[in-house]
């Protein structure tokens, strides 16, 4: 009698919620927190600061493309051994350790190569830890959406917070070098919240709602997901990398006002962050499809409006401020409820190696991706590299559209 009140005293404890989520959940998104602090106050400088070594725009998606794709491929490796050996946090430990160890080395950097080296290091660190962390979220949520809205708004909280570090740190005249450095502080803050996290695998779960089963031999996943996640990779290969997206905006604000781009970034994560549990919980209820549509219609929106030639003027500054306005909102309709769409489809004992098979596809394509963007943007000119983009959302958009997932979502 004594043991069962213990027993459900203690799972009463580890149902906790904060913010109606779980508590592992929320330390989660605390890690996140710190982590984007220390990142985004380095990467909403960071495409200038390669520009000033020696960068031009086809370095841009070189460096941008073989780090996601370093970051995504790693992913996919991890996600299938977390499931075969059915522990995460070790993943995810080394993973943001790592991350955090490299970054602030970036500032020594005296080429782009030092750069790139350094930054795909740090995504080695986030390719170990991200489907781990993904897996554990959906483990530990009820409402998959919600848990990862949540979860992103507190991520992107973070780069709110490391954009405006960066833009006061610039204000009071640091260096590029210093700012980076200091990002080890909120680095090591993230690593220390995660120890009191406890791993879980299918078992122990299915173990405490009565339903364990026996152990499932690495069961293939069916070819209609497959195609979904082939789907959403290709929807990576017509995004928009950041990193362009603040380049760009330096040829609408005017030159005395340069130092607003780090505020430009702030405004587009702020938005994130506002919007990110909103459209999560509204996935659940009228369906993840529809959410994740919306936002590639706004992205597409976006890139046509910056496919046309500026003038810099007052009027260019707002409607840059618009732009990555629309560009965070896009995020947010987009960025989580993938993630929560994959969860819905996989089936609990598959996840961690479908959001593998997931990142894997779209570190290849994100690469090409970036690639070609900045080929296009180097060789002809910016105009044409986001008509490129523009075609290439409509011809996704389409395809999204019209593909019926309801066969996958009767399987599970």
């Amino acid at each position: 009698m004594a043991e069962n009140k213990s027993s459900d005293n203690k799972s009463k404890k580890g149902n906790r919620l904060i913010l109606g989520i779980s508590l592992p959940v929320f330390l989660m998104g605390l890690v996140s927190l710190f982590t984007d602090i220390s990142s985004e106050s380095i990467q909403s400088i960071l495409p200038l600061f390669i520009l000033e070594v020696g960068g031009t725009g086809l370095i841009l998606g070189l460096i941008s493309g073989v780090t996601t794709a370093v970051s995504n491929i790693l992913k996919g490796i991890t996600g299938w051994w977390s499931d075969k050996i059915n522990k995460r946090k070790p993943f995810i430990l080394s993973g943001y350790a790592l991350s955090n160890l490299s970054k602030p080395l970036i500032g020594f950097s005296p080429t782009w190569e030092f750069v790139l080296a350094l930054k795909a290091t740090d995504r080695v660190g986030k390719g170990l830890r991200t489907s781990s962390r993904d897996t554990l979220i959906s483990y530990y949520s009820t409402e998959k959406g919600k848990a990862f809205g949540l979860h992103r708004a507190m991520d992107t909280l973070g780069a709110v917070l490391g954009s405006l570090l960066a833009f006061l740190l610039l204000f009071l005249a640091w260096t590029y070098q210093q700012i980076i450095l200091f990002t080890i502080v909120p680095g090591v803050i993230a690593i220390i919240l995660l120890i009191p996290i406890k791993d879980v695998s299918p078992n122990q779960i299915a173990e405490k709602l009565g339903t364990l089963k026996e152990k499932v031999k690495m069961e293939k996943l069916d070819k209609n997901f497959i195609k979904l996640i082939v789907l959403l990779g290709v929807i990576e290969f017509a995004s928009l990398d950041v990193a362009f997206l603040i380049v760009r905006a330096a040829d609408y604000v005017p030159l005395d006002l340069i130092y607003l781009i780090p505020v430009l970034y702030m405004i587009l994560n702020i938005v994130y962050t506002i919007f990110s549990p909103i459209n999560g919980s509204l996935s659940d209820k009228v369906g993840r499809k529809p959410m994740i549509l919306i936002g590639l219609s706004i992205l597409l929106l976006s890139c046509i409006f910056l496919s046309f030639p500026v003038v810099v003027s007052a009027f260019s500054l707002v409607f840059i401020i618009i732009i990555f306005i629309m560009h965070g909102f896009y995020l947010s309709s987009v960025d989580p409820i993938s993630r929560a769409y994959i969860a819905d489809l996989a089936g609990k004992d598959k996840r961690g190696r479908a959001y593998g098979y997931y990142y894997f596809s779209v570190g290849f394509i994100s690469m090409v991706e970036a690639l070609i963007f900045g080929w296009i943007y180097d060789m002809f000119s910016v105009e044409w590299a986001f008509i490129y983009v523009s075609i290439m959302l409509m011809i996704c958009i389409l395809v999204f559209a019209i593909t019926d997932f309801s066969k996958i979502i009767e399987s599970k």
